[in-house]
């Protein structure tokens, strides 16, 4: 059996002109959890990620101490939040609060509208041009995913450094769970958490979802973030 882990990349630059950055604090998640996965567990043999700089970022930290290239999939990438929320507003007059905008925004507020937008999303309710529908983004999800697993056999450990809406939609296409629960699943995913999945050429099962090994002593868990 091979094991993949899905990495969320570290915490980003919220409410930053460039979300798409490795926040200080990002950066040292990401380095715990280096030092576990190439101390505590075992170095993984490959590594993959999307192709959002804080996704390469994060999986340049995890590679660090072996080198070992990094294979980059824009199937892996992200779902535009940003995009969506635009969207939303545009239909609906709501007010726009767009997280790279450089404007300041109460992170819990966002992540309200967020949650609403997402709910019209998964339900198909919410569509524009320039929107990826989430039918599509949970596809392009499951054939990356898919891929990963075929280029590496068995027999492998499998580090993929992505981000938390492609562990909702890559956990939901795996317990064939509605959109809607798939989106909602993705909320609660730590930055630089682990969810891991075990495969070979006949089945493929989830053994852990949404852990963080690396940030569970009581210093640290002050750096558990979501946002």
């Amino acid at each position: 059996m091979s094991t993949l882990y899905l990495v969320r990349h570290g915490q980003a630059s919220f409410g930053q002109p460039d979300y798409d950055l490795l926040s200080s604090l990002g950066e040292r998640q990401v380095g715990l959890l280096r030092d576990h996965l190439h101390g505590v567990a075992e170095a993984p043999h490959a590594l993959y990620s999307g192709t959002l700089r804080r996704q390469r970022d994060t999986a340049k930290i995890l590679a660090a101490p072996t080198g070992t290239a990094v294979t980059e999939l824009d199937g892996l990438n992200e779902y535009s939040a940003g995009s969506l929320i635009r969207a939303h507003a545009a239909a609906t007059g709501a007010a726009l609060h767009d997280p790279g905008s450089g404007e300041r925004i109460d992170p819990r507020a966002f992540q309200r509208r967020l949650e609403e937008v997402g709910m019209l999303w998964a339900e198909g309710k919410l569509q524009a041009p320039g929107v990826e529908p989430w039918q599509a983004f949970s596809d392009r999800v499951a054939a990356a995913i898919a891929e990963v697993m075929a280029r590496e056999g068995r027999s492998r450990r499998v580090v993929v450094s992505t981000s938390a809406g492609v562990v909702g939609a890559a956990v939901g296409h795996l317990l064939g769970l509605p959109p809607r629960e798939a989106v909602k699943l993705s909320w609660s995913v730590h930055n630089s958490s682990v969810t891991r999945i075990q495969y070979d050429g006949a089945r493929t099962s989830l053994l852990s979802f949404n852990t963080v090994p690396h940030l569970e002593h009581p210093e640290r868990r002050s750096l558990l973030t979501y946002r």
